[in-house]
């Protein structure tokens, strides 16, 4: 989008009264052997972005890659992530880093490597990633807690290679989401990003073939579905919205 499309969009969202939490950008979902330095000018461009939506957080990623470079491809991850943190900090902007299939960060030993070598680097924790790839979402979250910022809902089963909602998987995620609400003080975003319906703009930035357990006729209606299951989730352990509709046990 161009910066005046941005402004009008942060205009509509005012009107709306509603805020962005976090820039869910495409920042480092690239291939590693690609040059660094046309990325570097996208990254600029989401830097822009997230500071006329009003957000001081952008999430992003840790570089595809082929395999078997996994081990070859650390060092050059390392070194375009601690450029890309220190010029968001300079911003002052955080880089939030999702556990995403087919990256540097896909498992919690990665994800762990990633967050103690980069101190500035938060941690985005999505079970469903990690359930795809056959992890341990326990280890997952205990690898994000170095330097946990919030969370992703959807939830998988690993082997049908199924994404369902909060709660049908192997995800673990109500379990989680107690630990996490007892291992910080802070507010804590759950951000829903279902794929319980494919839809154009995903097919554009992603190429994994999705299986889901339901059918939508509409993102509109898989986007409520994953709503109330959450909600339902929550419920189930213990959690009631107060007065300024935040979820507390």
């Amino acid at each position: 989008l161009t910066e005046d499309e941005l402004l009008e969009m942060k205009k509509k969202l005012d009107e709306a009264g509603i805020k962005v939490g976090s820039l869910g950008s495409p920042i480092g979902k690239y291939p590693i052997e690609e040059p660094f330095e046309a990325h570097l000018e996208d990254f600029k461009k989401a830097l822009r972005a997230a500071k006329l939506l009003g957000t001081d957080r952008i999430r992003m990623f840790s570089f595809f890659h082929k395999e078997p470079s996994l081990a070859d491809c650390r060092a050059e991850v390392l070194r375009r992530l601690g450029i890309m943190t220190e010029m968001a900090k300079a911003e002052g902007i955080t880089l939030c880093h999702e556990n995403e299939s087919r990256i540097y960060g896909q498992m919690p030993s990665e994800v762990r490597d990633l967050l103690t070598e980069i101190p500035s680097l938060k941690g985005i924790f999505d079970a469903a990633n990690y359930r795809m790839n056959d992890a341990d979402v326990m280890d997952g979250i205990d690898a994000t807690l170095i330097n946990f910022k919030y969370m992703h809902i959807k939830d998988a089963i690993f082997s049908t290679q199924t994404i369902v909602p909060a709660g049908e998987g192997e995800g673990r995620i109500g379990e989680i989401i107690d630990l996490v609400n007892e291992k910080t003080d802070d507010v804590v975003y759950l951000t829903l990003e279902p794929h319980l319906h494919v839809f154009d703009a995903y097919k554009d930035i992603d190429e994994h073939e999705l299986k889901g357990k339901y059918s939508f006729k509409t993102n509109r209606e898989a986007f409520d579905f994953a709503v109330r299951s959450l909600k339902e989730l929550l419920i189930k352990h213990g959690y009631e919205r107060n007065s300024n509709n935040e979820w507390i046990k």
